[in-house]
């Protein structure tokens, strides 16, 4: 679902399709962060204007992608760090981490291999020795 230009206000439901979070977590969130409060109605639905939708998918850009926890996120969004030196260091110890996770997966993939190749040897070695006697 995108942003519909002639729509003024938006349910939780339609929020959570567009940024493809859940809804617990946009309600989460609007604890989280102060600058997130969308109006409600009269019966106390929450109705998001495009700049509530445009907050929420800066916060799950911090966090999901960029992988800021919750508290640092919220100080981004507030306008503290941003631009900062330390937020520069930050992502590049993230892309750091994310590449030795992908490392260590190609790594236990050879491992797993040789460890089938291994027993498959193993096996073989038995089914001689049983032969021989």
């Amino acid at each position: 679902m995108a942003f519909d230009a002639i729509k003024n206000y938006y349910s939780i439901g339609e929020v959570a399709k567009i940024a493809g979070v859940p809804a617990y977590l946009l309600r989460y969130w609007e604890g989280f962060f102060n600058e997130l409060t969308p109006a409600r109605d009269t019966r106390g639905n929450r109705r998001y204007t495009n700049r509530d939708i445009a907050m929420v998918l800066n916060i799950k850009e911090l966090v999901y992608e960029k992988g800021y926890r919750l508290g640092k996120a919220s100080e981004i969004v507030k306008g503290v760090l941003r631009n900062s030196e330390t937020d520069h260091k930050t992502t590049e110890i993230l892309k750091l981490q994310k590449q030795i996770g992908q490392e260590k997966n190609r790594h236990g993939v050879v491992d797993e291999r040789r460890m089938v190749l291994l027993k498959e040897i193993k096996e073989e070695i038995e089914d001689i020795l049983h032969l021989l006697g």
